[in-house]
């Protein structure tokens, strides 16, 4: 039964995160790159489902995203996505951030893990994919990864730091 929960909250925040890309995104000068508040629906996942459940929902989310908006899927950002939960998770779950008292340091050591992950999906694999992959122009996909980066850095340090707070404010304290 614990495994039918798991994968039905799985289920659960991909949609969420689609969802999120497609109605809570800007579009930004790099183009088919967007600012968008999925990131936080993949931290919060982290928080619940930890590292396996956290790459289920970014390898769904964002399958589930590009099949809706895209002619062709882009498996390389797809997997980048599922190991960016991946990494995520294991974050979450090493930090112990919902168990842990959450003060300065547990935020700055959670938003720099975080930043090397962000650097490592999106700023290495994503774009070393689409140029070995799909033959992409090489500027053009790191240009792509490396703002798709710092923009979800941005957006998780915001607000999976904000949930982070708020829950030890008012359910831990």
């Amino acid at each position: 039964m614990k495994f039918l929960k798991k994968c039905g909250l799985v289920a659960v925040f991909a949609v969420l995160g689609a969802l999120a890309y497609q109605f809570l995104s800007l579009p930004f000068a790099v183009p088919n790159t967007v600012i968008s508040f999925e990131p936080a629906v993949l931290t919060l996942a982290s928080f619940i489902l930890g590292p396996i459940g956290t790459m289920g929902v970014g390898f769904l989310g964002h399958f589930l995203y590009d099949s809706l908006n895209y002619s062709i899927v882009w498996w390389t950002w797809i997997i980048a996505e599922g190991i960016y939960g991946l990494l995520l998770g294991l974050i979450s779950l090493r930090l112990k951030l919902m168990a842990r008292p959450f003060n300065v340091r547990q935020f700055f050591a959670f938003n720099l893990w975080q930043l090397l992950a962000n650097l490592l999906a999106w700023g290495l694999i994503a774009p070393l994919g689409d140029f070995l992959i799909y033959k992409s122009d090489w500027i053009f996909v790191f240009q792509q990864g490396l703002f798709a980066a710092l923009a979800n850095t941005i957006v998780i340090a915001i607000f999976g730091s904000l949930f982070l707070f708020f829950y030890h404010y008012f359910f831990k304290s």
